[in-house]
């Protein structure tokens, strides 16, 4: 999902899109030798184990493609002093600060193997390299991938949901995401942490109801507690990424608009 709104938006440029039969990430050999024969002038790299439920079950593969695999991904590019785009996730942090989180907060004690894998990966891109752009983003959608809102429509059939409204973040579109992502490469800001996402926090639960507003689907959403909601791994509840460094991104109701209306078109 991301990889393909990252593609789109560096067009311009001679953009090599590879996945994971052109390359095998957690096998270092492979990925020591297929990046400096290419010699890019930036690596992003978009790959990652996202399935949080199933990562409780498989936290050692997780953390071979959140994690080690990263760490090859920057060893194999400070040699030819190539910059990297890594992306990582408001997991990293605990949840627990509820006027939301800078780029400058020390992450920590997450609270599933997801998160934890996602950490492994900041730690392993930092002690590889000194140039790159660490994103933390979250709440993902847009098109060619499974997320909230597709979601959210697939279910609208059954005319009621329950929707946990007490965990809080900032939902992020892809193509939003990626543009922001050229505009940082393109300018060369100074290597560092970043925060990107769209604006103005909310829940999953007013985000369902805003989905269901905008595609005028009649849906009663019954708000209920993540405590409540049989989760196999657990969610932090306050993870609102601050952006206090690049240009903020539009609220994410804008957001959602125009996906919508390229969605109508692609899911007929």
């Amino acid at each position: 999902m991301l990889g393909r709104a990252l593609a789109k938006a560096f067009e311009t440029e001679e953009v090599i899109t590879w996945d994971r039969d052109d390359l095998d990430i957690t096998n270092e050999a492979e990925v020591m030798e297929h990046i400096p024969i290419v010699d890019p002038d930036v690596v992003i790299n978009a790959a990652a184990y996202t399935d949080v439920e199933k990562a409780e079950d498989e936290e050692q593969l997780a953390a071979k493609v959140n994690g080690d695999a990263v760490g090859f991904i920057a060893k194999s590019c400070a040699q030819k002093n190539i910059p990297v785009v890594h992306f990582s996730t408001d997991y990293v942090f605990d949840g627990t600060k509820q006027e939301g989180y800078l780029e400058t907060d020390t992450p920590g004690n997450p609270l599933n193997a997801y998160g934890r894998t996602k950490l492994l990966g900041e730690q392993k891109l930092q002690e590889n390299t000194n140039r790159f752009w660490l994103v933390r983003t979250a709440w993902l959608f847009g098109p060619h991938g499974k997320h909230f809102v597709d979601t959210m429509l697939r279910l609208s059939e059954k005319g009621e949901l329950k929707v946990v409204n007490d965990q809080h973040g900032c939902p992020t579109y892809t193509k939003d995401l990626a543009q922001a992502i050229f505009k940082m490469v393109w300018e060369k800001s100074d290597y560092g942490i970043y925060h990107l996402t769209n604006g103005s926090p909310t829940t999953w639960f007013d985000f369902a109801q805003e989905i269901f507003k905008q595609s005028e689907k009649k849906v009663n959403v019954i708000p209920t507690s993540t405590e409540g909601y049989p989760y196999k791994a657990k969610r932090p509840l306050w993870s609102v990424l601050k952006n206090t460094k690049r240009p903020l991104l539009r609220n994410w109701h804008e957001a959602l608009k125009d996906y919508l209306n390229i969605r109508d078109i692609t899911h007929p």
